[in-house]
């Protein structure tokens, strides 16, 4: 409220102020061949300002420059004798800082003087050319722009078709029904931990993102069907890029919004190799207003405190490149039951007082040598750690006696390398291929305390090891249809579990206008290593469980009706096999798990579960152009399970609906400065409920499993506005932005607890109207 109110004021004044004069910025680049990232001389690359034009040509390391752009948004074309041009719509120039892009051209097949090629934009499709279906483009630009995303590039990806994010405190990315553990994070082709502050191990969501959408580039996501170098997931990839730091000059930034306080800089480390260095640091706005007296309502008293680091080096070489990133983070929060409603506690209930600290580490370094104009050879070496310390007691009223209820230490390092070679043996024939090694180091110690406690149920360090291979090819027929088959493979030495997963994915250009895209292929991950490593009568039950598995199956249409106009449908089809479940309760399964703030992997679980989830997926698109945009996308799916007693029931996240809509539009103010309005609307089926067995008394629930996941709770509803005022100065900008979230107020249920001393339930609701904003310098 205090950020959003501020925000408001602060936007009030701002337009009162003078307009700027006309102010300019360097749009600076490198210009590459796809497949090998190989620099290609000779390259025109041509801005286009109404009626004149403005250009430069690529230099023998690919390099170019194009001075004095003045401020504003604009259409930059890349072309090049022999090489399919490609047009990058929306390159947003600001006075306060430099624009650097990279643009990848591939090969035509087509000969000279048989057809005229004509420009494609690049909006459509994925970085990745292995991709060739559920994938799309990203660019953290987008990030900022989407109404609700709060910069998190996490929120801005529950967007798209078959995206289901019906929970305002998490970022949890739901894909088709799918368990949110089903995710694999990648960082600069790194696979990382869980990138949320307040992140569970074993999970891939939290309430805040670590991950800095000032310092990224655009990155691919992925929905189903991915290529073969993406492994040890099920439900799909989001392969994010760092951008390199800017190499000619130092440049900075501040901000100040919800998401904390932040600072930022880059520059050159030499101007003579070109190296470059990019760091950002962030520290907790919330935590911050109470350090300097703020009385901060609406938490509960619990102030979520989290701080987090990104940086990244980049060196270039004769031959290739090394590069160095990290990614550091820890969050902490202390919550008490609120007893000073007297009417809404009984003598003898019970709350809980938790205090969390978690703590994740990444670094990671990447040396690519170019051998020639046709192989690129990369090597990954990193290191992480994910470490989470809880203490929970169980408060009693009115006394405030404390007990102990849980306490729980679980970390894990990662060890891994993964070398990958990428060759190319003409203009049709493209081949990847990788292995890789992760060892795993994880310390689990957890305790539980009560009537007949406490029990510790993980109590030791146990050493793991996965390896891991792919390899996957591409075949171009023509400029209009590819073939890319490719295989993963893994093998996990604990139990001796391996997996051999084929796959193949099909684009076929129908027209200039429409094409065709298929994919299919088997998935398969490894379990949450809490699990493995749960103890029972001193003995490992769940060591052997094996690989979960995924047969996905993918059918899309895309046409351009018009320009900068897409249309796009798919059909899926996923049967998973192979899925843990529980005999003890045999209604349940792994695939209702990995959505909260802690999973309790307390069984003995069994690979006897099988799923399927299928559905179809709208997405209609108007690209930024014309000063405006608009993305309305539907999905109508099922998801469902069979547990250890045969019996079929939709899973949790069997939503069977969603539509969003988001749209905006941008004036330009005066000669330099930028306003735009955007607006989101998302209409969605809920998650489903496993119910408590009502009139049950006790510490514990007692679940209702007779009806799980029968029920779904009301549906979703949210409307978010943004607005955004940009303002350039002569060597630094301003961004403001303010923002109000659930607009029109509605109580959507966050979830239903049952109170056992009062036999009903209780309500906990989401966010209502949430105003908020802040602001960005760049200089």
């Amino acid at each position: 409220m205090i950020s959003g109110l501020y925000a408001l004021s602060v936007f009030l004044i701002l337009f009162s102020l003078p307009l700027s004069a006309q102010r300019s910025q360097t749009i600076r680049g490198v210009v590459v061949e796809k497949n090998t990232l190989h620099p290609l001389p000779g390259a025109n690359v041509v801005v286009r300002l109404n009626e004149r034009l403005l250009g430069a040509s690529s230099d023998v390391g690919g390099r170019f420059v194009i001075d004095s752009v003045p401020v504003g948004r604009y259409q930059l074309t890349a072309t090049m004798l022999g090489y399919t041009p490609y047009v990058m719509g929306n390159v947003l120039v600001i006075s306060g800082k430099e624009n650097f892009l990279e643009i990848a051209l591939e090969e035509s097949l087509t000969e000279l003087g048989e057809v005229v090629v004509t420009v494609k934009t690049d909006k459509n499709l994925p970085l990745n050319r292995m991709a060739s279906v559920s994938a799309r483009m990203l660019s953290s630009e987008e990030a900022n722009r989407y109404a609700g995303s709060w910069g998190d590039p996490a929120r801005m990806a529950a967007n798209f078709a078959g995206v289901m994010a019906s929970e305002d405190t998490r970022n949890d990315i739901i894909i088709r029904g799918n368990s949110p553990m089903g995710l694999l994070w990648r960082l600069d082709g790194f696979d990382i931990p869980n990138p949320n502050h307040f992140g569970a191990m074993g999970g891939t969501g939290g309430p805040v993102g670590m991950l800095n959408n000032n310092q990224l580039a655009n990155s691919d996501f992925y929905t189903g069907a991915f290529p073969a170098e993406y492994g040890n997931a099920l439900s799909g990839v989001f392969d994010l890029r760092l951008r390199n730091g800017n190499n000619r000059k130092h440049e900075f930034l501040a901000s100040a919004g919800f998401n904390g306080f932040e600072l930022g800089a880059e520059g050159p480390l030499s101007e003579k190799t070109g190296a470059s260095y990019m760091i950002n640091g962030r520290y907790s706005f919330l935590k911050s207003l109470s350090l300097i007296g703020f009385d901060i309502a609406g938490t509960g008293g619990a102030i979520p405190e989290y701080q987090d680091v990104t940086a990244k080096i980049n060196l270039p070489l004769k031959r290739g490149n090394l590069s160095l990133i990290a990614l550091w983070g820890s969050s902490h929060i202390h919550m008490t039951p609120d007893m000073s409603n007297e009417s809404e506690w009984l003598p003898g209930d019970e709350g809980s007082e938790t205090d969390g600290t978690y703590r994740q580490y990444f670094t990671g370094l990447n040396y690519t040598l170019r051998t020639g104009q046709q192989t690129r050879i990369e090597n990954r070496l990193s290191w992480q750690y994910f470490g989470v310390d809880m203490l929970q007691h169980q408060v009693t009223y009115p006394d405030a006696l404390v007990k102990d209820y849980f306490n729980g230490t679980t970390s894990e390092g990662r060890f891994s390398y993964a070398p990958q070679v990428h060759h190319r043996f003409n203009s049709r024939n493209f081949l990847t291929g990788g292995a890789g090694i992760d060892v795993f180091n994880t310390d689990l110690r957890e305790t539980f305390y009560g009537d007949g406690y406490p029990e510790t149920y993980r109590d030791g360090a146990y050493r793991s090891v996965l390896l891991k291979a792919h390899l996957q090819w591409q075949h171009r027929f023509s400029d209009a249809l590819s073939l890319t088959p490719g295989i993963y493979a893994h093998y996990y030495g604990l139990n001796g579990d391996v997996s051999a997963e084929p796959r193949i994915g099909l684009k076929w250009a129908l027209s200039e206008r429409s094409s065709l895209n298929a994919g299919s292929g088997l998935h398969t991950q490894m379990q949450p290593r809490q699990l493995y490593f749960y103890r029972w009568n001193d003995e490992l039950p769940n060591k052997n469980l094996r690989f979960s598995k995924s047969w996905q199956s993918v059918l899309g249409y895309d046409l351009k009706p018009a320009a900068n106009l897409r249309l796009k449908v798919e059909v899926y089809y996923q049967h998973l096999f192979d899925i843990p479940v529980i005999p003890e309760t045999p209604e349940e399964s792994i695939l209702n798990f990995g959505d909260g703030y802690y999973n309790t992997w307390d069984d003995v679980f069994t690979n006897q579960g099988r799923g399927k989830n299928y559905g179809v997926e709208l997405t209609v698109e108007k690209f930024f152009a014309g000063n405006y945009y608009f993305l309305i996308t539907a999905s109508l799916y099922d998801s469902k399970y069979t547990g250890y007693d045969g019996i079929e029931r939709h899973t949790k996240f069997a939503g069977n609906y969603s539509v969003t809509a988001l749209g905006g539009y941008e004036w330009k103010v005066g000669s330099s400065n930028l306003l735009s309005i955007n607006l989101k609307a998302v209409n969605m089926g809920n998650k489903r409920i496993l119910p408590v067995s009502v009139g049950h008394t006790g510490a514990s629930p007692v679940y209702d499993y007779s009806v799980a996941y029968r029920d779904k709770l009301p549906p979703y509803f949210r409307c978010d506005l943004n607005i955004n005022m940009k303002h350039n100065y002569k060597k630094w900008a301003v961004e403001w932005f303010f923002e109000i979230d659930n607009l029109t107020g509605r109580k959507n249920i966050w979830m239903q607890v049952y109170n056992a001393a009062h036999e009903s339930y209780d309500y906990t609701y989401q966010y209502g109207f949430t105003p908020m904003g802040g602001c960005k310098v760049y200089f």
